[in-house]
């Protein structure tokens, strides 16, 4: 897959899943969690998980602080798409720290869509 048609995929996941997030949030007809529906939640800053198939994340930028550093967008130039989503990332890190990452990277470590862009992962 083009690097370019990972990150488009990644950015427009990570949008349709907030909306979803913000939407289900406001919902009263959402259905509330059992009680007994385990929330998982592996660190006390760290927004608990509706489901197995929503990866970790930060519940709010406050309690991603200190905020990761990004990797710079001129490591990129080769990929201009890539390097737009890495400046992008730099400008929006309180955003990206509140998204969860569907590729699951959370099994390296990582807590929400801002950790992908730390390293080279952001770009596919």
């Amino acid at each position: 897959m083009k690097p370019r048609n990972v990150i488009l995929t990644a950015l427009g996941v990570a949008g349709l899943a907030a909306i979803y997030l913000a939407v289900r949030k406001e919902s009263p007809s959402a259905p509330a969690a059992p009680s007994s529906q385990a929330k998982v939640q592996t660190a006390p800053d760290i927004a608990p998980r509706q489901a197995e198939s929503v990866p970790a994340y930060h519940a709010t930028a406050e309690a991603a602080r200190p905020l990761p550093v990004t990797l710079s967008p001129d490591l990129f130039a080769a990929l201009p798409v890539v390097a737009r989503a890495y400046r992008i990332a730099k400008r929006i890190p309180d955003v990206l720290a509140q998204q969860p990452c569907y590729c699951h990277c959370e099994r390296m470590g990582h807590v929400g869509l801002l950790d992908c862009y730390r390293s080279d992962h952001g770009a596919g």
